[in-house]
């Protein structure tokens, strides 16, 4: 008997393998065809496995659904998860430093492309709520994931499926609860005074600027005296959230607000030399360490509950005052949609009541 006669039978059993299977060893039952001149293959425990697989893949080609995995079944997704963060993330340092690891760190980095499956992407998540991450980070960490898989796709023409999607594994629920912090009473002047009680004495001026135009921490921190026009009362971010359409389009340019402006004349006047146009507007430190100082200072004079990023949500909703037009609103804070200007967006109801009842009058 030849060898491929000896192959060709089931040892467990006697009998001769389905048509396309072949016996490799105990537990190893290799389905095999050929597509297009190119042989495909899959090596399954049982015939039976074997066998269906092949009946399978015969209604898919027939249907014209066939899609060859072989290849992206040696890509893990620790590589498109590396690709990405070193081509796509450049500008985006907190999400490299925090979230890119937490992906790399799990088992589902060691996924191949073309054989990971929706448990996989449940089991990151379930590890992650298990390890007593925020639902919020969570989430942040399932569209990162998801982000990546759809770029691979769209970009890099990697075949495969996007488990990582909302619409296949559930998110956490209760994570897209609306932050609604906002300064009350006394709360504006407490933090004032805890910021200027500091080593850096910029601490209370950037404060204060958040207030009155809206940036974010980084943008704030960012900003470079080149960056202000005080002729045409405007600011060049190029530092942004959003720092692809700012790699594209160039700085993102936003209306100087007269309560910013004024202060940044204060910070001018106090200089005793000319400002270096590379010089940094507000001299805090680094974004962590003022993060730090400020959550520790405001605690010391009583305001508990609130980061800085709240100050956002202040500016924005006290801004809408002036601003009523959310386009126009959007143009001075820099949210990239209106569905994120709304999150930002918490203005008094007792105030809107009370404007109606004015017009009704």
């Amino acid at each position: 008997m030849s060898e491929s006669q000896k192959t060709n039978i089931d040892p467990t059993t006697g009998r001769a393998l389905p048509k396309g299977v072949w016996y490799r060893g105990p537990s190893q039952y290799q389905a095999r065809k050929m597509v297009d001149g190119k042989r495909i293959r899959k090596t399954f425990a049982s015939a039976a496995l074997a066998r269906r697989w092949l009946n399978e893949k015969r209604a898919e080609i027939d249907l014209g659904q066939f899609r060859d995995t072989s290849a992206i079944d040696r890509i893990p997704i620790r590589q498109l998860i590396e690709r990405y963060r070193d081509e796509c993330m450049l500008h985006r340092e907190n999400d490299r430093i925090g979230h890119i690891p937490a992906l790399l760190d799990d088992p589902v980095a060691s996924c191949m492309a073309g054989k990971w499956k929706p448990a996989d992407v449940r089991g990151f998540r379930d590890r992650m709520i298990e390890t007593g991450f925020a639902k919020g980070t969570v989430v942040k960490r399932l569209n990162l994931l998801a982000s990546i898989i759809r770029h691979a796709v769209s970009e890099w023409d990697i075949h495969m499926d996007n488990n990582a999607s909302a619409k296949i594994v559930k998110r956490p629920e209760g994570a897209d609860k609306k932050r609604n912090r906002r300064l009350v009473g006394k709360e504006y002047d407490l933090i004032l005074e805890a910021m200027s009680k500091t080593e850096y004495p910029d601490d209370a001026l950037i404060v204060r600027f958040a207030i009155e135009q809206g940036t974010r921490r980084g943008e704030a921190m960012a900003l470079r005296w080149r960056d202000v026009d005080m002729k045409r009362n405007l600011l060049s971010l190029l530092q942004t959230k959003n720092m692809r359409t700012a790699k594209v389009q160039g700085p993102e340019i936003r209306p100087l607000m007269p309560g910013a402006k004024s202060i940044l004349l204060e910070k001018l006047a106090m200089r005793s030399s000319v400002s270096d146009p590379e010089a940094h507007v507000f001299d805090v430190g680094s974004e962590d360490s003022f993060s730090l100082r400020f959550g520790r200072q405001i605690k010391k004079f009583g305001v508990h509950d609130l980061t800085f990023h709240d100050l956002r949500h202040e500016a924005t909703s006290r801004l809408a005052k002036l601003f009523p037009n959310p386009m126009d609103l959007k143009r001075i804070t820099g949210h990239r949609d209106l569905k994120s200007l709304d999150r930002y967006y918490q203005p008094d109801l007792s105030d809107l009541a009370d404007r109606a009842a004015k017009q009704t009058r």
